[in-house]
């Protein structure tokens, strides 16, 4: 009987992994919700489409990303390398994705047209797409083996996305909320993204991608990342004025857990933690301000 349940957990596991984490659906529901709560953040009426756009958006760069790492930057878990090489059904939810992206375009005006050419960093982010000749020998390079920049250009990717198409949707400007916002979704984002950097340090290592981890260490990282949060939140209290109050609650919450996870984790840790709960982290701002609306 014990054999069952524990036969059964794990069925249920492995379905859950190859359902909504391996093919990013999670990570991808994850920034869609951040982009909502940014929504409200600046004050901008609720709509679905800059929400659903970075939700279908997602799914295509984390997914080339990892299908690219696969011949590239060989996992070091070795379900996840079999699942990204033989997956046709990965395939469809690309195909979907890219159609759905292009739906939402075409019915888009045109300034989210202009703030949607952006797109093309994500799409090639993991590319290699820089031909290089080292020692007679010509090599490919990504973007995000520029030294320093793997989790940051993610990290900017993310943050533009959640404030310029909320903002292009809704014809509205870059004001001073706008960019409070911006402040909080980039050091909370940023945080998320060099954690992963932890977790990747021994592939990262072996490909000879340079990042902040592999640079100045977990402590160095832990630091630099906690006072990229505590920076934030003193510029969001010192000049967000009473606009901002409203958002204390989600942006002490998330900013808190943040902290506890960046003095927390380390390469160690199992990767169904990062995947579930590090990106699942990304969902708490939404959570709470939509619990209390409605």
């Amino acid at each position: 009987m014990t054999l069952d349940i524990s036969q059964k957990r794990d069925w249920l596991r492995d379905r859950a992994l190859e359902l909504f984490i391996y093919p990013s659906i999670w990570v991808a529901f994850a920034l869609a919700s951040l982009t909502a709560f940014s929504q409200a953040m600046m004050g901008l009426e609720t709509d679905w489409r800059p929400t659903l756009f970075v939700f279908l958006v997602a799914l295509i760069p984390y997914n080339l990303d990892r299908l690219f790492d696969t011949y590239i930057q060989k996992s070091s878990d070795e379900k996840v390398q079999a699942y990204f090489r033989s997956n046709f059904g990965l395939f469809a939810l690309l195909g979907v994705a890219i159609l759905g992206v292009a739906a939402l375009l075409w019915f888009a005006p045109m300034t989210v047209r202009y703030v949607s050419l952006a797109v093309v960093f994500p799409l090639v982010y993991g590319a290699p797409i820089f031909p290089l000749s080292r020692q007679n020998r010509r090599q490919w390079y990504r973007l995000k083996d520029i030294p320093g920049s793997k989790a940051w250009i993610v990290c900017a990717i993310i943050t533009y996305a959640a404030i310029a198409l909320p903002l292009a949707y809704a014809q509205a400007p870059f004001d001073q909320r706008a960019a409070l916002t911006t402040c909080f979704i980039f050091a909370f984002e940023g945080s998320n993204a060099n954690l992963f950097d932890i977790r990747d340090l021994d592939s990262d290592a072996q490909k000879g991608v340079l990042t902040l981890p592999r640079m100045v260490g977990i402590e160095g990282t832990r630091l630099i990342l906690a006072l990229m949060n505590l920076l934030m939140l003193g510029i969001i209290v010192g000049y967000g004025k009473t606009a901002m109050v409203p958002f204390y609650p989600e942006i002490f919450s998330a900013t808190i857990l943040t902290l506890l996870l960046i003095w927390t984790v380390d390469e160690n840790t199992p990767r169904l933690f990062y995947d579930l709960m590090i990106d699942g982290l990304l969902l708490v701002p939404a959570i709470i301000y939509f619990s209390s609306v409605l």
